[in-house]
């Protein structure tokens, strides 16, 4: 289950001196979530491509 990014309480967050990164970090989450989404992507395509020229 992926949730929406909330950008005004990343910047709460960060002003409060919350870390952007590590284990709790403000925007671990969402880069996990991007990472995840484009190796997807990837293999979508990847098994595309070789289901089309093959």
């Amino acid at each position: 289950m992926t949730t929406q990014f909330d950008f005004q309480k990343a910047v709460k967050a960060c002003e409060e001196g919350k870390h952007l990164n590590g284990k709790d970090g403000v925007l671990t989450s969402p880069i996990k979530q991007l990472s995840e989404a484009a190796l997807h992507a990837e293999l979508e395509l990847e098994e595309y491509l070789a289901i089309r020229f093959s």
